[in-house]
């Protein structure tokens, strides 16, 4: 029987994911894809990379979860999505499922992943390019060098949070800053720190800055970071 594989898409450019990862998607009979539902309208970050690769003409399928603190909807999706990749896996089929960014780094799949073993399935991992390394690419700027420790902060709640990090680490990376930037965005400016913005990478809606007055102007999506580094 054929192993199931889940693969790596990267941050959103089509051409920033590994040879391996097009290879198996290339042989693959089916593609699992994740996506959002927002006030009832389906979405997906990751469909527009299949098509880039002109992997639209196999069969696919896609499963779709609320934009909700409340994990029950995805915890039923992930398990009946478990379930058909089951049924497929069963078939006979070569199954992929894809995710953005990185497999292990804050993926959905991660949950799918627990699932299928549950499931007693074979599945190997493709690792992929995360969002914070590109951002890090196009400001040109090292995430860091030498002794530099580094920490990668989800859902950061306020200045204070923040400032504790920053006594132990010489690079913080703030993802998923949406949830708290109200809180302390405007505390930012106070700081003696160098800042990398970044929002909706490898993207045509793509954008960064290191001047965070620009950013108070805009409206933050959920695709964003930023990076925080101690002044040289």
């Amino acid at each position: 029987m054929q192993t199931i594989y889940g693969i790596a898409l990267g941050p959103g450019d089509p051409e920033l994911l590994t040879l391996k990862a097009l290879r198996l998607l290339k042989e693959a009979d089916l593609i699992f894809y994740p996506g959002s539902i927002t006030d009832g309208v389906k979405k997906s970050y990751v469909y527009p990379l299949l098509e880039y690769h002109g992997l639209e003409n196999k069969e696919l399928k896609g499963f779709f979860l609320k934009m909700s603190s409340d994990r029950k909807q995805a915890s039923e999706i992930y398990k009946s999505t478990a379930i058909e990749i089951r049924e497929a896996y069963l078939l006979g089929k070569k199954i992929a499922v894809v995710c953005e960014g990185d497999i292990s780094l804050y993926a959905s799949f991660s949950y799918l992943l627990n699932k299928l073993q549950n499931l007693q399935l074979p599945v190997s991992l493709i690792p992929g390019i995360n969002s914070f390394s590109l951002g890090a690419a196009l400001h040109k700027e090292p995430l860091g060098l030498l002794n530099d420790k580094i920490a990668i902060i989800p859902r950061a709640k306020n200045i204070e949070e923040i400032t504790r990090y920053l006594l132990d680490f010489d690079t913080v990376v703030l993802m998923k800053i949406r949830a708290g930037w109200r809180e302390f965005q405007s505390e930012l400016a106070g700081k003696d720190w160098e800042y990398y913005y970044c929002e909706r990478l490898g993207t045509n809606q793509e954008y960064i800055t290191t001047d965070l007055a620009a950013v108070t102007k805009r409206e933050i999506p959920y695709f964003s970071l930023l990076i925080i580094k101690k002044s040289k």
